[in-house]
């Protein structure tokens, strides 16, 4: 009986029983390789599954607070970045279901593209203030992936 019924919990019981059951009958150096394969991505999923929605919302506003950062430096001559931004606050996701949620990251990401472009093409500091939500962005896919590697290849 799982007490916590929550995504991450499925999955690292299904990782314990894997490790536990399957693994030691397992003597074929392909079948091991795989099933270190799954283990580490059930690993990231589970990681991720409890928190994705939250983690996408936080980096939405911190995309958001980087290009109103472009716009406030007039380094969007063109209006490509308010373009963009315009375009996320005219399509907030409705609820907080996952897909919703990542359709409005999806806009989010061309925001931070364009804003990425204008800003460095400035420089000086809002070329620091792009590349550090750049940097945020980098470092969570980091800490979602954790350990991820394809085992045996």
């Amino acid at each position: 009986m799982i007490t916590q019924p929550s995504c991450g919990r499925y999955l690292e019981v299904v990782r314990e029983e894997l490790r536990a059951t399957v693994a030691p009958a397992v003597t074929d150096p392909a079948a091991q390789a795989a099933l270190g394969m799954i283990d580490s991505i059930l690993a990231a999923v589970a990681t991720r599954c409890d928190h994705e929605v939250a983690w996408m919302r936080e980096e939405i506003a911190d995309i958001e607070a980087c290009a109103t950062a472009v716009l406030d430096a007039g380094a969007d001559p063109a209006g490509m970045v308010a373009e963009a931004l315009a375009a996320l606050r005219a399509h907030r996701s409705p609820s907080d279901h996952t897909g919703d949620v990542r359709a409005e990251y999806d806009l989010a990401g061309e925001v931070l593209s364009r804003s990425l472009e204008a800003g460095l093409a400035r420089g000086g500091e809002l070329a620091g203030v792009v590349r550090g939500a750049l940097e945020r962005r980098l470092a969570r896919e980091m800490q979602i992936r954790g350990e991820f590697s394809l085992v045996g290849r």
